[in-house]
């Protein structure tokens, strides 16, 4: 089949847990025999071409928090119509608004990774646009995905329609080399891990609180940068003390080595989808320690330690829990890894979605 992927920022994803499972996902259906084309936005990355065997095709965007996704899903659209392609797979459900487009000749699968209106950054004209873009979504494509239990619910629940269960997957490259980290000043055991974008729902003013109230000479490790957060992110750098390292975006080995090597992993999200962040953790065995938002008591299944969301000191009771009790974190980490691999395998994602593609024309 020939598959388009439209609605990510793009490959190779630099940051973005959408972008990481267009990446995984695409390349195993390429490894399957299938032309997948990858829509990507000039500004995230400038990879044309092939690349792990699908076909990157690059266009700009008005670069605005408000108009670069829905500019990027349009152009794309636009360009595939009337084009010989079997399926348009958009991923998230803002860009499902225009989701009615690609039906006149092709067939339309849209994956919800979450709910965009639910966060912060957004304001109210923007939350009304991704409201009417939910709408949208349970409206015009051929077939539905969700990536959590909780998100299939709500859609069923509120709209009476039906929606497929496919979750995110994790890649885990587990290492023991530690010289990445070594440069940034860290070593094994001796930190405490946050992985993520910078923005208010994704719980980082919490986790800050929290740790400042924790009794411990390990540092906090936040690695991630902003996404349209800026005035957000400065605040809490002026919050910081000498324990608290923003290092920005960090990728490939250099990633695996933080994940492997930190102490203990925290999941602060006050909003998400499917955190592939808390399911990468537990992938390396780290003990994670998650707020109690039902998707992510959903995603960790029970093998982590939540706190009450939103509550530092709910948090900082936990940190300094973990701390304390070292054998039962890595007892924890090593049983959350086994089931992160039955659970979340790409290889079965893969046939799960392909056969989804498959039932369109049958």
């Amino acid at each position: 089949m020939k598959i388009a992927f439209v609605g990510q920022k793009g490959i190779p994803a630099k940051y973005g847990g959408v972008e990481r499972h267009v990446e995984a996902l695409g390349s195993r259906l390429a490894k399957r025999g299938h032309e997948v084309f990858v829509f990507s936005r000039y500004n995230y990355n400038t990879v044309r071409g092939e690349y792990k065997g699908m076909n990157v095709i690059s266009f700009a965007a008005i670069p605005e928090k408000h108009t670069e996704m829905i500019s990027h899903t349009l152009l794309s659209l636009l360009s595939l119509v009337g084009k010989n392609i079997d399926i348009i797979h958009i991923h998230s459900t803002d860009p499902a608004l225009l989701s009615f487009i690609p039906r006149i000749d092709t067939k339309v699968v849209v994956t919800s990774h979450g709910q965009a209106y639910r966060r912060e950054k957004w304001g109210h004209i923007a939350k009304t646009f991704s409201r009417l873009a939910e709408r949208a979504f349970v409206r015009f494509p051929h077939k539905k995905i969700a990536v959590s239990k909780t998100l299939k619910k709500y859609y069923e629940e509120k709209y009476r329609c039906e929606i497929i269960y496919i979750p995110n997957g994790v890649d885990i490259e587990r290492v023991k080399d530690t010289s990445a980290i070594a440069k940034l000043g860290l070593f094994r055991d001796d930190y405490i891990l946050f992985v993520g974008r910078v923005i208010p729902t994704k719980g980082c003013n919490t986790l800050i609180s929290a740790f400042n109230k924790t009794k411990t000479t390990k540092k906090l490790v936040i690695i991630g940068g902003s996404s349209y957060s800026d005035e957000f992110l400065m605040r809490l750098k002026k919050r910081a003390h000498e324990k608290i390292l923003f290092l920005g975006y960090r990728y490939g080995s250099e990633l695996a080595q933080l994940y492997s090597n930190a102490y203990c992993c925290v999941v602060p999200s006050e909003v998400e989808g499917l955190a592939i962040t808390l399911l990468e953790a537990m992938g390396y065995g780290s003990c994670v320690i998650y707020s109690d938002i039902p998707e992510n008591v959903e995603a960790a299944h029970g093998f982590g330690i939540h706190f009450r969301n939103k509550d530092s000191d709910d948090l900082a009771d936990k940190i300094q829990f973990a701390l304390n009790n070292t054998s039962y974190c890595k007892e924890i980490g090593l049983k959350a890894r086994r089931m992160v691999q039955k659970e979340y395998n790409w290889d079965n994602i893969v046939l799960r979605t392909e056969s989804v593609y498959q039932s369109l024309f049958t």
